[in-house]
């Protein structure tokens, strides 16, 4: 069998990996044709069997009974990692659970190109963690063990944000300093580089890397929020109860729509004990009408599927200036409109932290905003009109470089697979 190099961009709402052997470089395609995957596992309760990617979210969506499990990269760097969720009759630890749907991944691109992967340059966050270099490089180990144990061969890691760059070096032959902006599903990350004359790294043909950081935010962090400031409100959120022993108001307890609304936390929702509080909750409830919404939610076990439909919002939001949330599960739930002026609303607050972020790189770089003539864009949320201004407004003299938002970080990773892996 051939040996072939690989780039693998591990997200955490979607992944990609492309391939190349001698000359020849692609981005794979999976089973249903697109050039990503969903980051999710799907357990099928009556069929006994765990299954990724496309065929998981197919069965979520169609109803079958099972857990499905999404955003598993947000588990590199938390407790999450060495704990483990029970499905079926076993206990399975989430390492596992990273290592079913990286093995999938590997078995998909080498049945399509015929060959045996050798040599991995693997995507990672400027930051897994923030604030915290400990967490921080126990979560690249993992994600290095993981790699290792699928079989991946020697891996190597790059930052997102320089894979978008390497990517986009031929469509920007006269820049000298450009930002790279990734705003991806967990993470905010950006790279500041400028034109080599001697050329640089081996990775990064011709730039020098100047400076590198990253804020933990990203898209799962946007539509936390719409759910929270939009949607959650009809189950509850926000309203108030009465106390059992006087006449003073209480706020219903804020954390089961917090946890509904991220997506590592949903299945946790769903225990007698949760269903339990919340029928107490309910008696007590200045609108008990809403919070029999929320007890609806959690018996027949929507959260995800709520979720999902927020999702699906605020990508309609990218190019539209409203959106409406219908959800026919919970046939007494209104339908909710969203358009752009409450959707600006709801984001600013993460929008400034992410072009705080963006400032803090050229801080860290020693260039001023206006001596930056190119930005390269990558990440789904870069599509959202609010994000984009606001990245952008950071470094008012650049010009945007064409760049795929879906694809760039797979494509400069494996690019950087060949020159890392040269003779493989």
């Amino acid at each position: 069998m051939k040996k072939i190099v690989a780039g693998l961009d591990f997200g955490t709402s979607n992944s990609a990996i492309g391939y190349a052997s001698g000359t020849a470089l692609d981005l794979h395609r999976f089973e249903h044709g697109g050039q990503s995957v969903p980051t999710a596992l799907f357990y099928d309760e009556e069929e006994g069997v765990l299954v990724s990617g496309h065929d998981a979210e197919a069965r979520f969506l169609q109803g079958h009974e099972g857990r499905y499990l999404r955003a598993l990269k947000s588990i590199l760097g938390t407790s999450l990692a060495d704990d483990a969720t029970r499905m079926g009759a076993r206990s399975w630890p989430f390492r596992s659970l990273l290592t079913s749907f990286l093995t999938s991944m590997k078995k998909s691109v080498e049945q399509a190109a015929g060959g045996e992967i050798s040599g991995l340059v693997a995507g990672r966050p400027v930051r897994f963690v923030d604030e915290d270099e400990t967490r921080d490089k126990r979560a690249e180990t993992l994600l290095r063990e993981v790699l290792e144990e699928t079989g991946f061969g020697p891996v190597q890691f790059v930052y997102e944000p320089v894979a978008a760059l390497i990517d986009a070096e031929e469509n920007m032959p006269g820049a000298e300093y450009v930002l790279v902006a990734d705003i991806g599903g967990g993470t905010s990350d950006f790279t500041l580089a400028r034109r080599s004359i001697d050329a640089a790294s081996k990775e990064v043909a011709g730039f020098d890397i100047l400076a590198n950081h990253g804020v933990h935010i990203g898209g799962t962090d946007l539509d936390k929020r719409l759910s929270l400031k939009a949607v959650m409100p009809a189950f509850g959120y926000g309203t108030e109860m009465k106390a059992l022993t006087s006449d003073v108001l209480l706020p219903v307890p804020p954390s089961y729509y917090s946890d509904l609304a991220t997506w590592q936390k949903i299945h946790f929702c769903y225990t007698h004990a949760m269903k339990r509080d919340v029928r107490d909750v309910m008696r007590q409830a200045v609108e008990p009408e809403k919070i029999e919404l929320l007890l609806e939610l959690l018996e027949r076990q929507l959260g995800h599927r709520l979720a999902n439909a927020v999702e699906g919002v605020k990508i309609a939001l990218s190019d539209s200036d409203n959106a409406r949330l219908a959800f026919p599960d919970i046939k007494d739930l209104p339908a909710i409109t969203v358009d752009q002026a409450a959707l600006a609303q709801h984001f600013a607050p993460l929008e400034q932290q992410v072009a705080r972020a963006a400032g803090e790189t050229l801080a860290l770089a020693g260039v001023r905003p206006e001596q930056v003539g190119h930005i390269v864009l990558t990440g789904g949320s870069t599509l959202l009109p609010d994000m984009r201004r606001v990245i952008t407004a950071c470094v008012p003299a650049a010009q945007i470089v064409p760049s795929d938002p879906f694809t760039a970080v797979a494509k400069g990773l494996t690019k950087a697979a060949k020159r890392v892996f040269p003779a493989r």
